[in-house]
């Protein structure tokens, strides 16, 4: 008997790719299955900026714009709200989907067909967020959706609200910085007249270098929704997030553990490691429980082994979606 791998235990204690399809309602139509396993993948890692950065979800002041920020533990921190980050890796994960759709569909005999024809005829409509979800496919399985007269499913994937690492007078360029706040594009500027410092945007922002810890949880997980997550990760921190992401809010990100249980730690937790240099080794501080059996953790290259089963794991739900 073949001896198990460690990625193999940790796919074990997932739910099978076929609990994606979505299921026929004679009353609404498609909408998503309802997946309830009890287990649940937990992954810890640390995003990095390396541009200029704009958390903000508040209203600026007139052609001025603050990013978020908190006091916690004896620090002015920036703030990076969950919802922030929910948005963006959920579009992240929708421009995956679409051209794993329709690499699929060349590969395979569909031609030049695009996803919204897919999308019309697997889940009764081309799903596009927010407004006109579907509620039947992936992306909306995993992230959740609301279609009036329809229904709603809920969202499977839970996020933390995250802070920086470092001190708002350390990341945050601010009118306290040397160099003042940013200018830039002008607002309501009326070229009849002389420019004045009126007509300019001036805003603070989060500097390169700056770290933010976070700790997302996927329930009810399957394999691809693991491998897809990590995936439109990396696709958000190149897409950018905040406030003008076409030129700003880039990222990189680490993944640190990937484990199929519940973390003993917080995002706070994390804050004071990081601070500290204690996470060199995540080994001996990210630690998981579950209420049965024993979690798999994975970390390092182990993640990485993820990463590379998406491709299959995608064939595997488009097979199951063609045999409807």
């Amino acid at each position: 008997m073949t001896e198990q791998t460690k990625l193999d235990q940790f796919t074990n204690q997932l739910a099978a790719v076929a609990t994606l399809v979505p299921r026929d309602h004679k009353k609404v139509g498609k909408i998503a299955q309802a997946i309830y396993t009890r287990q649940v993948v937990t992954i810890v890692g640390v995003k990095t900026t390396t541009s200029r950065f704009l958390p903000v979800s508040h209203e600026g002041y007139s052609n001025e714009t603050y990013v978020d920020k908190v006091e916690l533990w004896g620090k002015t921190r920036a703030e990076f709200i969950a919802r922030k980050l929910k948005g963006v890796e959920r579009r992240a994960h929708m421009a995956l989907f679409r051209e794993k759709v329709e690499t699929y569909l060349r590969n395979n005999g569909g031609g030049q067909q695009g996803w919204q024809t897919f999308f019309e005829e697997k889940f009764g409509k081309a799903c596009t967020i927010p407004d006109s979800l579907c509620v039947a496919c992936w992306n909306c399985s995993l992230f959740g959706g609301m279609e009036a007269g329809k229904g709603a499913t809920f969202s499977r994937i839970r996020y933390f609200d995250t802070f920086s690492v470092e001190d708002a007078a350390e990341c945050i360029q601010s009118d306290d910085s040397p160099e003042g706040m940013a200018i830039g594009n002008t607002v309501g500027e009326d070229l009849s007249v002389e420019r004045s410092e009126a007509s300019f945007h001036r805003y603070e922002y989060v500097k390169a270098e700056t770290r933010f810890p976070f700790i997302t949880i996927i329930e009810s997980p399957t394999l691809l929704d693991v491998a897809g997550y990590l995936a439109a990760v990396k696709l958000a921190d190149q897409h950018g997030y905040g406030k003008y992401s076409a030129n700003h809010g880039k990222f990189k990100t680490e993944f640190l553990a990937v484990s199929t249980g519940y973390p003993l730690f917080s995002v706070l937790d994390l804050l004071t490691w990081l601070e500290n240099g204690e996470l060199t080794n995540p080994k001996e501080k990210l630690h998981f429980e579950t209420a049965v059996n024993n979690p798999v953790t994975l970390f390092g290259e182990e993640i990485d082994e993820i990463r590379s089963k998406l491709d299959g794991q995608f064939r595997a739900y488009m097979e199951a979606l063609t045999k409807q």
